[in-house]
């Protein structure tokens, strides 16, 4: 694997073994609440010998077993190899951010966080999935448990595998959440429910923000980043790196907006101005790195952006996934016209 480096530089380097050399996994993502949870693991005389987020994935399962990834609050997928029973568990995070392909064809069991990964390692030429390009006709995209190509899957999102080596036998279990229905009940006012929210994403941004790298935030102008970028302000010392994608056409250009907030916080604001010959002259970058057909347009974009901002920092927070949680487009209104 190619690890990115974001927590514990020095002694985080994978793959990393239990102190019996017995348990061994490769991880890829981050934990968010790990030091909490290495917290509660010292308390019971459980010790580490690095600061990673990884080894605090693999030392709470030789604690609680598979019933440990449920505990985990992160964007991951990751492979433990348990030599004590001989068998493989390989984990994908609640919401499916970090993707997870695989192939069991003829007893040969494949997998990886990349599909052109798995690609190069069968020992067959896949097919096109007729009912995953049905799927990206349908939706520009294709999901779980579906792939371009037949004889491949995805895992689906807040599920594990459980593959028994000498019997060569894949189950695939969904990962149990422990949140007590009590707890999702909110019974106050509006206002009381404005202000859990706000304290809510406060917390959600702080948690990603643990990092031993410099990172930054992609600032659009629109409300979803300019909540995180100003979260995010707030609880850093220095100025944080702001970063915008601006475009010559003016009706696309939304630069006005983001630097309005990038003012209002005092960040260190970088605006990247491009056209149709830079985006051009990317597509077949952008197109090898795709593993499947994929027809969101705003990819083509976030590419440059992210390109770009990599020459300043190593890590960004996105407002990804704000419109779809509250209601940032008419699309999503659809409901309450019809029904």
């Amino acid at each position: 694997m190619r690890r990115l480096s974001i927590i514990d530089l020095s002694s985080g380097n994978q793959p990393i073994y239990s102190d019996d050399k017995k348990v061994i996994i490769v991880f890829n993502g981050e934990i968010y609440n790990y030091k909490i949870l290495k917290s509660k693991l010292e308390a019971k005389n459980i010790t580490f010998k690095t600061n990673s987020d990884t080894e605090v994935i693999l030392k709470i399962y030789l604690e609680f077993g598979v019933n440990s990834f449920s505990k985990l609050d992160g964007m991951f997928a990751f492979s433990i190899y348990d030599k004590r029973i001989n068998k493989l568990f390989i984990t994908r995070d609640f919401f499916g951010e970090k993707p997870l392909y695989y192939s069991n064809v003829n007893e040969n069991f494949i997998w990886g966080s990349e599909l052109k990964s798995v690609k190069s390692q069968l020992k067959f030429f896949p097919e096109i999935s007729k009912k995953g390009l049905e799927l990206f006709f349908s939706l520009t995209y294709i999901p779980a448990p579906y792939t371009i190509y037949e004889g491949v899957s995805k895992l689906e999102p807040n599920n594990y595998i459980e593959y028994a080596i000498e019997e060569k036998k894949l189950s695939i279990h969904q990962i149990e959440q422990k949140t007590e229905k009590e707890n999702l009940k909110f019974d106050g006012t509006f206002d009381e429910a404005k202000q859990k929210t706000k304290e809510l994403i406060e917390e959600s941004v702080y948690s990603r923000s643990v990092s031993d790298v410099p990172i930054g935030t992609f600032l659009s102008g629109g409300v979803d980043s300019s909540i995180v970028t100003h979260c995010l302000a707030k609880n850093t010392d220095s100025k944080i790196n702001t970063f915008s994608i601006g475009f010559e056409k003016k009706s696309f250009d939304e630069t006005d907006k983001s630097r309005v907030v990038a003012k209002l916080i005092n960040s260190n604001h970088h605006e990247f101005i491009i056209n149709e010959k830079s985006l051009f002259s990317s597509l077949d970058e952008i197109l090898e790195n795709f593993d499947e057909p994929f027809a969101d347009a705003s990819a083509l974009p976030t590419f440059l952006v992210s390109k770009k901002t990599s020459e300043h920092v190593k890590v960004a927070l996105t407002g990804d996934g704000g419109d779809e949680v509250f209601g940032g487009y008419n699309k999503y209104y659809i409901n309450n016209i019809f029904y």
